[in-house]
């Protein structure tokens, strides 16, 4: 057993727990940072692959990963693609170019810096609220408790709403389900002949995400200065129902979907590492004020969410041409799919010292060599980043140190194989915990 050597200051290394991440053969590929040209001097920056009738071409130098991950003009999104249609309709995720640049304009003022300084003591009752509705007796499914916990942050901070709690649950859990339906659509389709899995199961849950949004907008408070996101959202698009109701569909599922991952991967990692439960309790308790939590008091758990980031983040992205290009010498055709292999990145040791060491400090204010957040391109890159990424920076610490303080992880079954689900976010699969009261 490999021992972890990244104990909290004044404790000895203690080793993980036993429970074994499983990666798939096309994951390890992405995950492999001997595919970089940084990593092997003969690699080449950009590498033709074929599966079946597709090739694709993915970009191993980094600095021409930066350069196709920002050149809308060229390389578009995975948005508007076919298999995508019941998703995104053509709302904000779906647009290109400079409708999208005008959309996500209209949300800028929501996640002004001025309105997230004081977000955390809503986030640290919100996250209070919704676990307490957490069993402490049996094992949970820490996938979908995760996804209840990111959607319900994400309509009470965020959207300024609330759903029913059946409603709540509904949603988490047909998330994995709508996420992985999505997922398999755009991968299988270059086989028409194959049956997508799931595809009845898919439209339940779209049904289930479309109720909550008629919800979020039913039970919309409105902030005085209408600088709230759906009341932006609204006023953009006055006249226009389906609009909006787009765009809300759209903003919910990316936004649970990063955070729900987020968390559930943070879980796994403090049922391997129990010592970091009371390092990010003793952190939240030594805040000016341990009720009233903001992110900027809560280094530790910051970089204890970039450490999840880095290992557990989204392994690639992927673009499509425009037209035809020349990239490191290669020549791609329109149309081509091209990949980013964001993973191996996150696993170069070029950058991370021991990158297959789950080490939080690596990411600490005065770490030694320091650490940069920017490379782990946590939410994308280019014109597609995150509108959000600041109100999660904001949330998630909060969360996470609600979460440790009020809670005690303990994986259900010690040594089962987690794997990795094929969803647009990977998710731990198979990790049951109980969330035993931290004050029996």
């Amino acid at each position: 057993m490999r021992v972890d050597r990244t104990a909290c200051p004044g404790q000895p290394p203690v080793p993980p727990g036993e429970e074994v991440l499983t990666h798939s053969r096309a994951l390890q590929f992405w995950l492999d940072p001997a595919n970089l040209a940084t990593s092997r001097d003969e690699a080449d920056p950009v590498v033709r692959t074929r599966t079946g009738p597709t090739t694709a071409f993915q970009v191993n130098d980094p600095s021409l990963l930066r350069k196709v991950g920002s050149d809308e003009e060229t390389f578009r999104f995975w948005g508007p693609h076919p298999s995508l249609r019941d998703f995104n309709e053509h709302g904000v995720v779906g647009l290109e170019g400079a409708a999208h640049r005008e959309r996500r304009a209209v949300m800028r003022p929501a996640f002004a810096a001025s309105r997230l300084t004081g977000v955390g003591p809503g986030v640290q009752t919100c996250t209070q609220r919704l676990l307490a509705d957490l069993p402490t007796d049996r094992p949970l499914d820490m996938r979908v408790e995760m996804s209840r916990l990111a959607c319900g942050l994400l309509v009470d901070c965020v959207l300024n709403s609330e759903l029913a709690p059946e409603t709540l649950a509904g949603v988490a859990a047909a998330r994995s389900t709508l996420s992985g339906g999505i997922f398999w659509r755009y991968a299988l389709s270059p086989w028409p002949w194959v049956p997508v899995p799931r595809r009845r199961a898919s439209r339940r849950a779209l049904a289930e995400l479309d109720e909550a949004v008629r919800q979020v907008r039913a039970n919309h408070r409105p902030a005085p200065d209408g600088q709230d996101l759906v009341s932006l959202l609204e006023a953009a698009a006055p006249g226009e129902p389906h609009v909006v109701q787009r765009d809300i569909r759209a903003l919910l599922m990316a936004g649970m979907e990063t955070s729900a991952s987020t968390l559930a991967w943070a879980c796994y990692e403090l049922g391997r590492h129990p010592h970091h439960q009371q390092a990010l309790r003793d952190e939240a308790d030594a805040a000016p004020d341990p009720s009233r939590l903001q992110a900027h008091q809560l280094p530790l758990a910051t970089a204890f969410l970039h450490e999840v980031t880095r290992l557990h983040g989204i392994p690639f992205l992927v673009r499509r041409t425009s037209r035809q290009t020349c990239q490191g010498g290669v020549q791609i055709p329109a149309g081509a799919l091209v990949t980013l292999p964001l993973g191996a990145l996150r696993r170069d040791r070029k950058r991370y010292p021991a990158p297959e060491v789950f080490d939080p400090q690596r990411w600490l204010p005065h770490a030694e060599p320091p650490a940069a957040p920017a490379a782990l391109l946590a939410y994308g890159l280019g014109p597609r980043y995150c509108p959000g990424a600041a109100a999660a920076d904001a949330m998630l610490p909060v969360a996470l140190a609600t979460l440790a303080g009020s809670r005690t992880l303990r994986p259900a079954r010690p040594g089962r194989k987690i794997g990795m689900s094929l969803e647009l976010t990977p998710t731990p699969k198979g990790l049951t915990m109980y969330a035993e009261s931290k004050h029996p």
